[in-house]
């Protein structure tokens, strides 16, 4: 494929960080992308204690793609969403990067290729810091892994392969097999798809399983596409037992009903969301426990608004809570 050739795209970075050099990093990793220049790039400062502008001064001062836009801090939904407001007319792809994350060399250019034989969405693995398997591998079970040798290659040389089944019904049972950060789509096509900011944590995925109930084809690579670094993350910073943790689950119970009320599914699809409804409600009745047990801080206000939220969570408390002591007396027997 000629570079003349190549659809135009853009990659949205929102940016909140503490540590200096992540961003830039990141940057220079889509500037040194081999075999595409029909690119631009717009960082969203979403109120970073560290400016993006310091950041990437020298970058800009070297070269026009790329554009950094501000605004208060509203979570990184939100930046998205500024980020797609913000692309030039006659976009054909969006694709996004996390600003503590890294492209290999070759990502864009395989996506392309990809797009140019029709797909509507595609993705590449990824490796994550202190995680030892690929995303593709993450899975417990190995038919939740994705294979590539079980789909249709459309690029042996460069490992591009076109899923094949039910992409939609794969996501949904494997939800974490998209990296945002190595997620190409086609814009054109779906240029009203936005971020539900009602979600802080989580936002991601619904978007994703939206967009993989919209695209007709999907295609990926195998190929570690981009490193997933550690810079600023929701997710580790409210693991198990720490004191965001409830606004954690309060959040995943958000996204179950999200889904549930948003996206059209089969039983099985709506059952195994109900499923992870269910767990997220039996971890919001043990967390709480384990945090007065511990004497870690317990935010009322979170407890109040998973309440309102979803009545079923206080209803559910007692019975919840039986279930846990079951669970334990099981395990000593």
């Amino acid at each position: 494929m000629r570079q003349s050739d190549h659809p135009k795209t853009t990659v949205v970075i929102p940016f909140f960080q503490r540590q200096t050099g992540l961003l830039a990093n990141c940057v220079q990793s889509v500037l040194s992308q081999k075999g595409a220049d029909n690119f631009q790039i717009i960082v969203v400062d979403d109120g970073s204690p560290i400016s993006a502008a310091d950041e990437l001064r020298e970058i800009c001062g070297q070269t026009s793609r790329v554009r950094v836009i501000m605004q208060t801090n509203s979570g990184p939904g939100a930046a998205r969403n500024r980020g797609l407001d913000n692309v030039d007319a006659g976009t054909e792809c969006v694709a996004f990067l996390d600003s503590d994350d890294q492209w290999e060399e070759t990502f864009l250019a395989d996506a392309h290729i990809a797009f140019k034989l029709g797909c509507d969405l595609f993705f590449g693995n990824t490796t994550r810091y202190a995680v030892d398997k690929t995303r593709f591998e993450w899975g417990d079970s190995p038919e939740l892994n994705l294979i590539a040798s079980g789909h249709t290659a459309i690029d042996r040389d460069r490992e591009l392969y076109e899923f094949d089944g039910d992409f939609f019904d794969f996501a949904v049972f494997r939800s974490s097999i998209i990296s945002t950060s190595t997620m190409v789509y086609r814009f054109r096509k779906f240029p009203n798809l936005r971020f539900d900011v009602q979600l802080f944590n989580g936002q991601d995925r619904l978007f994703k399983l939206m967009l993989s109930k919209l695209a007709s084809n999907v295609a990926f690579t195998p190929k570690v596409s981009a490193n997933e670094g550690r810079g600023v993350n929701i997710f580790d910073s409210s693991r198990w037992g720490s004191e965001k943790s409830l606004n954690l689950i309060l959040n995943y119970i958000k996204l179950a009903k999200l889904i549930l009320k948003e996206i059209p599914m089969n039983k099985g699809q709506r059952d195994h969301v109900k499923v992870q409804l269910d767990q997220s409600r039996y971890s919001f009745a043990v967390t709480v426990i384990h945090l007065l047990r511990t004497k870690v801080k317990v935010d009322l206000a979170v407890i109040r608004k998973t309440i309102a939220t979803d009545p079923l969570t206080a209803a559910l408390l007692v019975p919840n809570l039986v279930r846990m002591l079951f669970r334990k007396v099981a395990t000593r027997v």
